[in-house]
């Protein structure tokens, strides 16, 4: 067990959203914006709300949901699931689905703090399937960093990391400061079990910086707290104090008090790791009293086990003999409940896999009514032809950002231009004045002399003109964004390009090449613009795995894979290079962004690359990555008119 939530889910206006607007629908709203540090003041409005409702069985429900989750954050856990227990009774009679959902998850993390893992899975299995009726992204983000919080607490990294993953990605995809803060810190809290220290401080440093710009305290504690644990871990005993105590503070000011227990518990260990076992004991002995009085088995178990550490270290063998007597105890009853939450594991993933075979199958029934739904058929083109309006509308309205970058990109070249350009001015006039000097007097010119300003003036010259074919190469870069992304559609061999496309680009290379090629057929294709994509893919591809081999990696491999799918092909370029970090994979494709150092590249080829897939063939292109394990690009196509 590592660390219990801190829910910080600032989902209030959900909630609100399903009540007619009204007194009790603005209270409510008011106290979302309170929502997850001032739960006395989200406690006060809801009983307000509840006052207001006078009768109204969906308003009190939503009221007495607010009123748990404040009592939630207060650490009243037996209160906070009397209250939400009886809001999802009387919601499941009114059909109000996303208030259910809004408060299974609140419920889900009161059962996470009271070590109850398998209710936790189960009650996240069912949201999960919530969400995805609901088709609500964000919903479905949050239940995905539940479950990873609780597979952190249940002491099994790898699941944790597969659900925090996920979240974080659909977090990004929306742009969801608050939401990504808490991804990070499951990904961290994970990763840190793993033995992957760096990567979980990474991961840590973003949750802080994050959660300090939304303004979530309880979340920044949290960072703060998991930092000082990674901190301990690696021996760094006064910088893990810091951090706890900075989270303590920010916790006590919260009112939290299960989170207080926690920070308390870390401190003691860090003594203990100190040598300063006496004063530790103190500080645990508080936080034993706490977890007690808010009912938090977990903490109670690791307040005993601490203060066994703490009474062996002190010499106190008999204190230390009674308090892991009482560890065991509690460890024992949390264990059963962990061994039933690992039966839930399969089925989380089972509903999940569930869920997607029903969406599946009312796809395929949606189409079965044939003409009947022709006008909604032509509707749902109509609003997804929208979509990719909307898409290249919103990235022509960066346009402003696009040209700050090119003028950054060509005002390094034209400024070493500029700079060598005054130096052979300085150089000739020197050189003028040699002559003029030696004409006049009659003497013959320092042969030396000359030969080394002639020099200076060619060997600027040549980097003047090197430094001009690189503003020409970023200009011809931009260029392709204003061609046209497509052209002539003809049926042509995907593998024959791919493999031009490696003569191009790998073949003079140290890159070991794999092959993995499906019956594929000719596939109709603009075949010049689609070996742009190919050239720049394995143009990227080769770069990653280089310096990873360079770093002391692995020798570089780059395997090619495609597959034909009912509709349409799949191409993958699968590299074991440097990786892209999980949350610039959705940002590779944008103009100027890149990855590589400053002069390595433009961030012109990747977006090229999309625009070429997306717009000039109707196809998709998205990155998989993790950083330093390598990526993956996958290009989907259409058969096209012409299947072959």
């Amino acid at each position: 067990m590592t660390e219990t939530a801190d829910l910080s889910e600032p989902a209030g206006d959900l909630v609100v959203g399903a009540l007619p607007d009204g007194p009790v629908a603005r209270l409510l709203a008011e106290a979302a914006a309170h929502i997850p540090d001032q739960p006395d003041r989200v406690l006060a409005l809801a009983t307000e709300a509840l006052a207001l409702a006078d009768g109204d069985a969906l308003a009190q429900a939503f009221a007495h949901s607010y009123q748990g989750y404040a009592h939630y954050l207060r650490s009243d856990h037996d209160r906070a699931l009397d209250l939400l227990t009886h809001a999802l009774a009387a919601m499941e009679p009114l059909g109000d689905l996303a208030g259910r959902s809004w408060a299974l998850d609140a419920l889900t993390s009161v059962h996470v703090s009271l070590g109850h893992y398998d209710q936790a899975l189960e009650l996240a299995a069912e949201n999960l399937r919530a969400a995805r009726v609901l088709g609500d992204v964000e919903r479905e983000a949050w239940v995905r960093a539940t479950i990873g919080n609780t597979y952190v607490e249940l002491g099994q990294p790898e699941l944790a990391v597969e659900h925090g993953d996920a979240a974080l990605r659909l977090f990004a995809g929306l742009g969801h400061g608050a939401g990504q803060a808490r991804a990070h810190i499951v990904m961290g809290g994970a990763l840190t079990d793993l033995g992957r220290a760096d990567e979980a401080q990474a991961h840590l440093r973003a949750a802080l910086r994050l959660a300090r710009g939304q303004g979530v305290i309880l979340t920044e504690a949290r960072a703060l707290s998991d930092l000082g644990r990674l901190a301990h871990l690696r021996g760094e005993g006064e910088a893990a104090l810091a951090f706890h105590r900075d989270a303590l503070r920010l916790r006590a000011a919260v009112g939290n008090r299960q989170s207080q227990a926690t920070s308390l518990i870390a401190i003691g260990r860090t003594l203990v790791g100190m040598g300063q076992p006496d004063d530790a004991r103190v500080v645990l002995e508080e936080a034993l009293e706490v977890a007690r009085e808010v009912g938090a088995e977990p903490r109670q178990a690791q307040a005993y086990a601490a203060l066994a550490d703490a009474c062996q270290a002190a010499g106190d063998l008999g204190a230390a003999i009674g308090h892991l007597r009482a560890y065991h105890t509690l460890h024992e009853r949390l264990l059963s409940a962990q061994a039933r939450s690992r039966i839930q594991t399969a089925e989380v993933r089972a509903e999940a896999d569930r869920a997607q075979r029903e969406a599946e199958v009312a796809r395929l029934r949606t189409e079965e009514l044939g003409a009947a739904n022709a006008e909604l058929s032509a509707t749902l083109e109509a609003l997804r032809s929208a979509q990719r309006q909307l898409v290249q509308s919103e990235k022509l309205a960066s346009l402003g950002r696009l040209s700050a970058g090119l003028a950054h990109e060509i005002q390094n070249p034209l400024n070493f231009v500029a700079g060598f350009a005054d130096l052979n001015a300085e150089l000739t006039d020197h050189l003028l004045d040699t002559l003029r000097q030696s004409r006049d007097g009659g003497d013959v010119p320092d042969i030396d002399e000359v030969e080394a300003d002639l020099t200076a003036i060619a060997d600027n010259t040549r980097r003047v003109r090197d430094h001009a074919r690189r503003a020409d190469s970023i200009v011809r870069s931009l260029m392709g964004h204003v061609r046209d992304v497509g052209g002539d559609h003809r049926p042509a061999d995907l593998h024959e390009l791919l493999d031009q496309a490696v003569a191009t680009t790998l073949d003079l290379s140290a890159v070991t090449v794999e092959r993995d090629y499906g019956d594929l057929g000719p596939v109709r294709v603009a075949p010049g613009s689609l070996q742009r994509v190919f050239v720049n893919l394995l143009d990227n591809a080769r770069w990653a795995v280089e310096r990873r081999a360079e770093a002391g990696g692995p020798p570089p491999v780059v395997r090619l894979e495609t597959e034909a799918f009912e509709g349409g092909v799949e191409v993958r370029v699968v590299d074991n290079g440097v990786g892209i970090p999980v949350a610039d994979c959705a940002r590779v494709f944008e103009p100027f962004f890149t990855t590589r150092p400053p002069g390595s590249g433009t961030g012109l080829g990747l977006s090229l690359a999309y625009d070429i897939v997306t717009e000039g063939h109707g196809g998709t292109l998205a990155a998989y990555s993790r950083e330093g394990e390598g990526a993956t690009f996958v290009v989907t196509l259409p058969h096209g008119d012409d299947e072959a």
